[in-house]
């Protein structure tokens, strides 16, 4: 809501306002349902002070979804395995995007600089290093876990529009996506201790 100055008028906006109220219309309904419209709206502005916010950087959901991927808690239990640390990371990621519909595919498909990205980034690398992988091992192992993850993301997405992929119902698995991340730290598990075998 706007802040108010003296009698009804609403105080003027700054960017962070814009991308909080962004963030609320996300958190509704989803990444797709978001315009300038709808933003000015949640600001009781018009859409052109939306706008003016917006110049000179990236679009409003490319915006959005560096806010969400910047507030992923990546705090680090030194007394986990390294394994379940990668593991909770990884959570933390899944319930940070889950939050706002549709920003985790959209995170993992976008193609520009993103500041929360490479701190994730080096979040997850940090912790296979620490793990005694070596640095071919631990690309190697992020990249594979980061396929993974856009996967599980692509399938949530579909989740949320109530649709199930074509091979997931032949695999008997038109579920996934639908409840918790129990599949995803399954998989990822399997991966991560295959890893910690070859790194032995």
């Amino acid at each position: 809501m706007p802040r108010k100055r003296g009698g009804t008028q609403p105080s003027p906006i700054v960017a962070a306002d814009v991308i909080e109220a962004a963030l609320r219309v996300v958190a509704r309904s989803s990444l797709g349902a978001l315009t300038v419209r709808a933003v000015a709206d949640e600001c009781e502005v018009s859409p052109p002070a939306i706008h003016y916010h917006l110049r000179g950087g990236g679009n409003l959901a490319d915006r959005v979804v560096e806010a969400v991927a910047a507030r992923i808690d990546i705090t680090i239990d030194p007394e986990m395995s390294w394994v379940d640390q990668y593991l909770g990371l990884i959570s933390a990621m899944d319930r940070g995007f889950l939050a706002y519909p549709g920003t985790g595919l959209h995170a993992l498909t976008s193609t520009g600089r993103s500041e929360a990205a490479a701190r994730l980034s080096e979040v997850a690398l940090g912790i296979l290093r620490a793990g005694g992988l070596t640095e071919n091992a631990a690309l190697e192992v992020f990249a594979a876990t980061y396929l993974m993850f856009a996967g599980w993301l692509a399938t949530r997405n579909l989740a949320e529009g109530n649709g199930v992929h074509p091979s997931l119902i032949a695999a008997r698995a038109a579920g996934l996506g639908q409840d918790d991340d129990k599949a995803l730290q399954a998989a990822m598990r399997r991966v991560l201790m295959l890893a910690e075998g070859d790194s032995a």
